[in-house]
């Protein structure tokens, strides 16, 4: 499990450029990113959208209903890649350090990434793809991604590998 890509914008935008690092601030997110809050704040569940490569692969391969679709790194409006790491199968509350050094940033998962805005800006069939379903067939969220606080700032590079704090109790990830 390690750092793929990661990725900013200064603007309001549907996708982020890719960076050679990025740095987190402690309750407020990637700095100089435009969602990065002005102010600390703990309250704000979407400081840190983080998606897995796997799914660019899983997009790339057509369906039955959809066509295939391209994307790379940054394209779904994410700040930090992860390659090969099932973010989905988290636990609310789960701790990700990103390096093996001192004083290396963390961010703690508190739901999976529910697009509310720009939602005209998906290419069609995308977000239909990437349902979550429960055991029943309900929607339960999508696959485009997790969001997380800041709880320890530091740098973020390709390449870190992620060690994974698990909470003390397992929740499910619900919508953020």
């Amino acid at each position: 499990m390690s750092v793929l890509s990661v990725s900013l914008s200064e603007t309001h935008s549907f996708s982020k450029s890719a960076t050679a690092y990025i740095y987190l601030l402690k309750n407020q997110g990637v700095q100089s990113d435009v969602h990065c809050s002005a102010t600390p704040s703990p309250s704000n569940l979407r400081q840190v959208h983080l998606i897995d490569s796997s799914i660019f692969a899983y997009l790339a391969s057509p369906s039955p209903k959809h066509p295939s679709f391209t994307f790379a790194p940054g394209s779904l409006g994410e700040n930090i890649t992860t390659q090969n790491m099932d973010l989905f199968a988290l636990g609310e509350g789960t701790k990700l350090h990103f390096g093996d050094h001192e004083d290396h940033a963390v961010v703690k998962i508190t739901g999976l990434r529910n697009p509310r805005k720009r939602l005209g800006e998906w290419p069609e069939g995308v977000l239909e793809r990437c349902k979550l379903k429960d055991k029943k067939g309900n929607t339960v969220g999508r696959k485009v991604g997790v969001m997380g606080v800041v709880v320890a700032e530091g740098h973020v590079l390709p390449g870190y590998v992620i060690s994974v704090e698990k909470p003390k109790v397992y929740k499910a990830l619900g919508n953020v």
